[in-house]
């Protein structure tokens, strides 16, 4: 099995290489792994950062309730729908080109978000923002993987996981405080982050050298449209009720029928397409189902917590 030294990647199976076949060291690893911490960090910031933002935000851009539910919302549907299309689209082009772009689409969202005159264009800046954040996401564990041999990537992984810490942690303070800040003001919540996602995309362009490995692979649109849809309708349903139409009204049984029928045919459709968007067979092994079960949970507690713990102490608790 490979293991990564001073000298270089070696492997008795199968070596890492750059794009001109010659293998990576351990100094190559760390500096194109440089960069993709730093695009790492600004995905997860850009997730956490508006928590504490959020009540100055809508008040300013005279938003409601929903409206700030959706500011969140948005870039996490956006998000998950778009992690596993980037993972596919790994197997058909270059992965240094598809974490840039990636990176570009994350700029953009930004500072559109940061110029947005109405809730309406702050939720749509946040899609584009979720879209490239899922890039990211996807992309830097492929990266890595095509980088490191994995008897060393669990030690690498560890660097990944700090940043994730950080910028989980820092997120809402550095929020809090760029709020807090008259000079600044909200709208650099979300400019904070480009400065760092160009100098992650100048740090790949120079030290990220892999080669393109293609493969037969087909993407399956239609169950990234299944699972997304199935997604959204119980997101709007969940938005609406209670203010558009009560929690048990014919409305309610159509958006959560509707959503529990595209549920069933994202099953149908995985369980039978030769290149399934998540391969259900995966969820037969105990440790993968456990996991992502846990991931469900800490993510439900962590997200909700962050972003109406800030919303109960500003205006509930003022």
């Amino acid at each position: 099995m490979a293991t990564t030294t001073p000298e270089g990647v070696r492997g008795g199976g199968r070596s890492e290489t750059t794009s001109d076949g010659a293998p990576m060291t351990h100094s190559q690893i760390m500096k194109a792994l440089s960069g993709l911490m730093l695009g790492m960090f600004v995905a997860i910031l850009s997730s956490t950062i508006v928590s504490n933002a959020l009540p100055q935000i809508i008040s300013d851009l005279g938003g409601t309730q929903s409206s700030y539910t959706w500011v969140v919302t948005a870039a996490l549907l956006s998000m998950t729908a778009a992690t596993p299309l980037w993972g596919k689209l790994s197997d058909l082009f270059s992965k240094k080109l598809l974490v840039q772009i990636s990176l570009v689409v994350y700029v953009l969202g930004s500072v559109v978000a940061g110029l947005s005159q109405n809730t309406g264009m702050l939720i749509a800046c946040r899609v584009v923002q979720g879209i490239g954040v899922g890039g990211l996401s996807a992309l830097a564990q492929i990266v890595m993987a095509a980088m490191i041999s994995p008897r060393e990537r669990g030690r690498y992984s560890g660097y990944l996981g700090a940043v994730f810490a950080v910028a989980t942690v820092g997120g809402p303070l550095l929020g809090g405080v760029i709020t807090d800040t008259s000079w600044l003001g909200w709208r650099w919540c979300f400019y904070v982050g480009v400065p760092f996602a160009v100098i992650a995309l100048i740090v790949l362009q120079r030290t990220l050298h892999l080669p393109v490995v293609r493969r037969d692979v087909k993407v399956d649109w239609l169950g990234a449209f299944l699972i997304s849809g199935a997604v959204s309708l119980l997101l709007i349903w969940v938005t609406q009720a209670g203010d558009s139409y009560d929690w048990i009204s014919w409305t309610t049984l159509a958006m959560t029928g509707g959503a529990v029928a595209l549920g069933l045919l994202f099953l149908l459709v995985e369980s039978r397409a030769s290149d399934p968007i998540i391969p259900l067979r995966l969820f037969r092994n105990k440790t993968i189902s456990l996991a992502s079960a846990a991931s469900l949970f800490v993510g439900v507690a962590m997200f909700s917590g962050t972003v109406f713990f800030s919303q109960y102490f500003q205006l509930a608790r003022g």
